[in-house]
């Protein structure tokens, strides 16, 4: 059966449309594609945000340490969690905040060590956490971690794995 059935001027009939077995082919076929298409979108996007939650670690941690330097004093950093958010926030000696606290994307809920923090120098390098690289382990509720590395020197890099070298 055919939809939109109608004449024209000479009085024959012309049909126009699908029918229903050709439109739920179609939607069979959509159907099909979006339950293999959502598991990969939703596993991307837990990958992206603890890559942007990283990134941002790291953009903050750089930020204070170069305040740090710009203001000659002491600035001290604290990733923690709380509530199933991770919460990152700065404060120079005096106690002033440096960064407004930051609130990491939702899906980042665990922070290792908790809470971690890193103290930067008026020189710009680390304070504390050893003579070697310190680790802040960021993970997400899809079992995913993510690494950002502070070096004694108080450069910052982040990595895709739970340790990096």
């Amino acid at each position: 059966m055919r939809y939109g059935f109608f004449l024209d001027k000479q009085g024959t009939h012309h049909q126009r449309g699908f029918t229903l077995v050709e439109m739920m082919i179609v939607v069979g076929i959509i159907s099909l594609v979006s339950m293999l298409g959502v598991p990969n979108y939703i596993s991307w996007n837990a990958r992206h945000q603890l890559r942007q939650a990283s990134a941002e670690i790291q953009n903050q941690l750089s930020f204070a340490r170069v305040s740090a330097m710009s203001r000659n004093s002491v600035v001290s950093v604290s990733v923690s969690a709380s509530s199933g958010k991770v919460v990152l926030s700065a404060t120079d000696a005096s106690g002033a905040s440096v960064v407004q606290p930051v609130a990491l994307p939702g899906g980042v809920i665990g922070v290792n060590p908790e809470p971690a923090g890193v103290t930067f120098l008026p020189l710009g390098i680390r304070s504390g956490g050893g003579t070697g690289n310190q680790l802040i382990v960021i993970s997400n509720n899809h079992g995913l971690s993510y690494s950002v590395i502070v070096t004694p020197r108080g450069t910052v890099r982040w990595c895709p794995a739970p340790t990096c070298t």
